[in-house]
């Protein structure tokens, strides 16, 4: 059941991201579409940072976790990726958010794994 509010939550938010960009114009949002989106967005950051943080039934449960980590690090290296390949490329500069979200994620997990290795 938990599963399911996360994912309405995740498509709330895309509602609201798409209802805010096709009604106004995205280069200059009013007021109430930024707190709208804002809102959600805060609700969706939430509503994901608690995703699955129950006490583990089993091994399976473990390994399931293990590998929905692992598919949401790879998707977002590479959504990260692209994004800095397209704007190199076709805008011909670079938004540094971008750079710095790839290099956050990357050294997260640097991190984190020097941590649990050192941690044994």
């Amino acid at each position: 059941m938990k599963i399911i509010i996360y994912y309405l939550l995740l498509l709330v938010f895309i509602t609201l991201v798409a209802g805010s960009l096709i009604i106004g114009r995205p280069d200059s949002m009013g007021m109430n579409q930024m707190l709208g989106v804002s809102a959600a967005l805060i609700l969706y950051a939430i509503g994901m940072s608690f995703a699955d943080e129950g006490k583990n039934q089993n091994e399976r449960e473990v390994l399931h976790k293990n590998l929905a980590n692992r598919a949401a690090l790879i998707a977002a290296t590479v959504v990260f990726s692209v994004g800095i390949l397209y704007q190199l490329f076709i805008s011909h500069s670079i938004d540094y958010w971008l750079l710095i979200g790839l290099i956050t994620i990357n050294l997260t997990k640097i991190i984190s794994l020097i941590f649990l290795e050192n941690k044994k």
